[in-house]
């Protein structure tokens, strides 16, 4: 490592690097701001740009992107409860009622906070032992990825706060509604209902915008009819400890964040997970593990610092099972795999003997990143702040006609605008009876790979479901699953008895 760590450093801090790093940055906070664009997408679309770039500065400069797009969602998941990306949906669940209260800034702020700690201690995992970690992760199966997915959506109950059987009632429809279309295994076609738009199944993106930002819409327009005028417009606070996160706060926090971080570099380094899992597990554990988990759901800035640090850590994680196996750790570092074999660069053990100086450079540039990504961020925060005065009268119209673009555009189809008012309207028909809408989310996200590393598990089994519990690490996150039902429910009876 040392010997390489000095030529590594001429190698990467050039003019050009550090300008491509912070580029990346800003296109990627940019993108995951703005509902119905995804990071995933973008990246794709620079992918060949980055093919006449020398690969350090290609690498950066995607890695750039992915980092500050993931960030980037939590933006309009606080201003206009909408998520940028899906792992932001939770940060929803905090974040606008903290806006509502006139805390927008803090709660920006700690997105920021918890997203940029998360990636650089992800990122000096990924330095330090991320062939150890690699080795881990190559022995999750489709039965440990089944038991974490499981254990990932127990987890519906508590992100539910006090509506916990409406949440598992949601998250169970999401499920539903990720198997229309053809079936993965199989290939037969599922509650298309002869529709052949719905073939490939219910498309994601006119789903999430649909589900967040239409059925705020509506909400917002009831509110205006029934002139209740004041919470229609979320009030811009000009008091200090509303827009900034005091020490006190930050320290009270420094667990939850530890522990997000952890979660996230973990989910990470497993393939095919992803920060969405992570962002859901953090916040369940944040809530099983507070002193005040009534606050949760009504404007915990606790909340806030599990969600954004748990889906950001996932960035330096998922490096790690693609840089030393050559397995991508989710879709952007699947489409990222594409640039190191362009410059010659094949994913593997030998990577780090054959081409060292190069990946310590790449390594540096994530640390760098991580340090633009702070000061960029803090110094976008004031324009998106300033968003919140905007007349929602001014503002929803154009957030509407952004997501119908948004919901046109990816597939040019006019059917998925269709879908997009339907799930607008669900989302609005769910708010008015108090059905939270993010476990029909997290179902939607996790039921494919629910159902993959099912099947997938009783074909190897023979139709058994005995390996869930004679396998260690299966039988670890079934029992982390019991404990947290059980842990959940203690708290929840805890917290009933406090009130009363």
């Amino acid at each position: 490592m040392l010997e390489h760590f000095f030529p590594a450093l001429q190698l990467f801090f050039t003019l050009q690097n550090v300008l491509v790093v912070a580029m990346g940055l800003f296109i990627g906070i940019t993108i995951g701001a703005i509902p119905g664009l995804n990071v995933p997408m973008t990246v794709a679309l620079m992918l060949p740009i980055t093919f006449h770039m020398p690969p350090v500065a290609g690498i950066s400069l995607l890695m750039g992107v992915y980092k500050g797009g993931t960030y980037g969602g939590s933006i309009s998941a606080v201003l206009i409860n909408t998520p940028g990306a899906p792992a932001a949906a939770v940060t929803c669940l905090d974040g606008y009622p903290m806006a509502r209260q006139g805390k927008a800034g803090k709660a920006l702020r700690a997105a920021i906070y918890g997203s940029v700690i998360g990636e650089f201690v992800s990122d000096l995992v990924l330095i330090c032992v991320a062939s150890q970690v690699a080795m881990i992760a190559l022995k999750f199966g489709p039965t440990e990825k089944f038991s974490l997915v499981f254990f990932a959506l127990s987890t519906i109950g508590v992100v539910s706060s006090e509506h916990k059987l409406k949440g598992i009632a949601a998250g169970l429809l999401g499920i539903f509604f990720y198997t229309v279309g053809l079936d993965p295994i199989s290939g037969s076609s599922r509650f298309t209902m002869g529709i052949f738009y719905l073939i490939g199944g219910i498309p994601f993106l006119p789903h999430l915008i649909g589900l967040f930002a239409v059925s705020e819409f509506f909400i917002q327009i009831e509110r205006k009819v029934s002139a209740q005028r004041s919470e229609a417009v979320a009030p811009v606070s000009k008091k200090s400890e509303d827009n900034y996160v005091s020490w006190k706060e930050f320290k009270d926090n420094i667990g939850t964040i530890i522990r997000s971080t952890l979660i996230g570099i973990g989910i990470g380094a497993l393939p095919g997970s992803g920060s969405a899992i992570s962002a859901f597990v953090s916040y369940g554990a944040a809530k099983n593990s507070s002193k005040h988990p009534e606050r949760f759901g009504k404007g915990s800035l606790e909340g806030v610092f599990a969600a954004e640090t748990g889906n950001n850590a996932v960035t330096g994680g998922a490096l790690i099972p693609l840089l030393t196996l050559g397995i991508p750790g989710d879709a952007i570092t699947a489409i990222m795999l594409g640039v190191f074999l362009v410059h010659g660069l094949v994913p593997g053990p030998d990577l780090f003997i054959k081409s060292g100086v190069i990946i310590y450079a790449v390594f540096i540039g994530l640390i760098v990143a991580n340090i633009l990504h702070f000061f960029i961020a803090s110094l976008g925060l004031r324009v998106f702040i300033k968003l919140l005065s905007i007349s929602r009268a001014i503002l929803f119209p154009i957030v509407i006609i952004i997501c119908v673009a948004g919901a046109y555009t990816v597939n040019s189809n006019i059917f998925d605008v269709y879908v997009m008012i339907f799930f607008g309207l669900l989302g609005y028909i769910m708010k008015k009876f108090s059905f939270p809408v993010a476990p029909l989310l997290m179902g939607y996200i996790l039921g494919s790979l629910l159902e993959t590393s099912l099947v997938q598990t009783l074909i190897l089994s023979d139709g058994s479901m005995l390996p869930l519990f004679t396998r260690p690490i299966s039988l670890f996150f079934v029992l982390l699953t019991v404990f947290f039902i059980i842990w959940s429910s203690f708290i929840q009876k805890k917290s009933s008895q406090r009130k009363q």
